[in-house]
């Protein structure tokens, strides 16, 4: 049953490794909740949870995602150390780069999935405003990440030509899909508590790190520091955004379904750049088993 699971969860291509009998993958690195809609899936789930007020249920969800393992990943507690040499920092600056430059298109989908739901559509215009630099081009987020790139000495060509990890192009595709299926609380789930909550911490780490290995200036890591505070006021405007759709049990099921398989893929992203980064795997942590019995 492991290989079944783990191939309908999108990211068998990125990271797992099935042989005779076992299969080998990243387990600990989900979360629980992930792992249980893939039961769900083959009709073994453990039921319905009891029904919960949206208020409350969103509460648990951000300990949830606060608590998942793609917040506390060995990419993040190396590299936030400063422990990167030069060619570790670019590599991870290019590969970052190909996730940064299409986030905001998730967004986008999930609009376009909302059409009778204007004031849905409007939060997530505020939202975008802020992403393509409230339409100053040289202040969208992916112009910000180009002056990241340059004053690490990066130039056009070197961060276009290497291929994309296959962790990083699981990322993306996992989170078109999600975007882009019709049950839009798919992607809001997605693209609001997993994506506003965890960010603020995680590009904290990441700064941090760059500072350490990199020596670089508050003014080349505007792309990470700006999202520390601007996405404590975009959580609040996605979460007003997504209650009114966690006021059943099926919509808590949903958005749920959505943030879990996005930081699960957030995890995988992690292990790859970790890989690319250091030249060696990810390294096992207490909560993370390689191993699932077919």
């Amino acid at each position: 049953m492991g290989s079944r699971l783990l191939a309908m969860s999108g990211l068998i291509s990125a990271g797992v490794r099935v042989s005779s009998g076992w299969c080998a993958v990243h387990v600990g690195r989900f979360s629980r909740a992930g792992f249980l809609f893939l039961c769900d899936k083959l009709g073994e789930s453990e039921g319905q949870e009891a029904k919960v007020g949206s208020e409350e249920f969103l509460g648990q969800l951000k300990r949830e995602v606060i608590g998942h393992p793609a917040l506390t990943h060995p990419f993040l507690e190396r590299f936030g150390d400063g422990d990167a040499s030069v060619e570790g920092v670019r590599t991870f600056a290019i590969q970052y780069y190909r996730h940064v430059r299409v986030s905001r298109l998730y967004l986008a989908a999930v609009m376009s999935n909302c059409r009778d739901d204007e004031g849905l559509q409007l939060a997530l215009a505020e939202v975008l405003f802020d992403e393509y630099g409230r339409l100053n081009p040289d202040e969208t987020h992916p112009a910000l990440y180009r002056r990241f790139l340059r004053a690490l000495d990066i130039t056009e060509e070197e961060w276009e030509s290497p291929r994309t990890l296959p962790e990083i192009a699981a990322y993306i595709s996992t989170h078109y899909e999600l975007c882009r299926d019709p049950d839009a609380r798919l992607g809001l789930g997605a693209m609001g508590p997993a994506s506003e909550w965890p960010v603020p911490p995680i590009y904290v780490r990441l700064s941090e790190g760059l500072k350490k290995a990199a020596g670089l200036p508050d003014g080349a890591l505007e792309i990470f520091t700006s999202h520390v505070t601007m996405d404590v006021e975009h959580a609040r405007i996605m979460m007003d955004a997504v209650a009114p759709y966690t006021e059943d049990d099926e919509g808590q099921r949903k958005v749920r379904e959505g943030a879990m398989r996005s930081l699960d893929a957030r995890s995988v992203m992690l292990d790859g750049l970790y890989k690319a980064v250091y030249e060696e795997p990810a390294p096992l942590t207490g909560n993370t088993v390689r191993a699932v019995r077919n």
